[in-house]
């Protein structure tokens, strides 16, 4: 039975790992860490998911029980992170042309109505309900975070915004979530075995922290 990945995707997760930790650090230098706070947030969670992953990768395997249940439960946790990063960008984004609490009201019935929907949907499941719930509101958070995303890069081409580094970011973001969509699509239209021999869902995930990274070393200082 394989227990670890193969060396390859081993270099890229320690890569984005790394890229990750660097970010964070751009953030902190930069003095934007308190201005992106739940950004930042995401990425230490990123950081924390993926070392704690490749330690029950290490010790239980790929094919555990254990890493199959730490994966979906740091998986949501990261989703509605995500999801709340968004909604800060937003805030950033529009401006005054948008109050905080309206965005936290958007958010807060998004994210209860999905919630909602995602446990009526698992508790139809006759085993693993928890799981399976973690897994239907990561998947249906992860949507709406796509369409947020849409929505805000829409609304950036028509309007003049209000901070150039959150328009940067939902750039970036915009371009992960088309990458993510091109290959889940490419992935549905391939064969079987095509499936099990190429996997670029990493090299994906390394584009969010790497094109922040560019995204803020582009930045002009004030």
């Amino acid at each position: 039975m394989e227990r670890m990945l193969s060396l390859a995707d081993q270099t890229l997760w320690l890569l984005t790992t790394l890229v990750e930790v660097f970010v964070v650090f751009l953030f902190f230098m930069q003095g934007l860490v308190r201005k992106f706070l739940f950004f930042n947030l995401y990425l230490l969670l990123l950081v924390t998911a993926d070392i704690g992953r490749y330690a029950f990768l290490y010790h239980f395997g790929i094919h555990s029980t254990d890493y199959f249940y730490f994966y979906y439960e740091t998986n949501a946790l990261l989703t509605v992170a995500l999801f709340i990063s968004i909604g800060e960008l937003s805030m950033r984004l529009v401006g005054i042309r948008l109050t905080g609490w309206k965005v936290f009201s958007w958010c807060a019935g998004t994210f209860l109505a999905t919630a909602l929907f995602s446990f009526t949907v698992s508790s139809y499941m006759v085993s693993r309900v928890a799981i399976r719930f973690l897994f239907e509101l990561s998947q249906n958070l992860y949507f709406f975070c796509c369409l947020a995303v849409l929505l805000l890069w829409a609304w950036k081409l028509r309007n003049e915004p209000e901070d150039r580094i959150a328009a940067s970011l939902v750039n970036v973001l915009s371009i992960y979530f088309l990458l993510f969509a091109l290959t889940y699509g490419a992935r549905q239209l391939a064969s079987e075995t095509a499936r099990h021999t190429v996997n670029i869902y990493p090299m994906i995930d390394a584009w969010l922290p790497l094109g922040s990274g560019f995204a803020l070393c582009s930045r002009k200082q004030p």
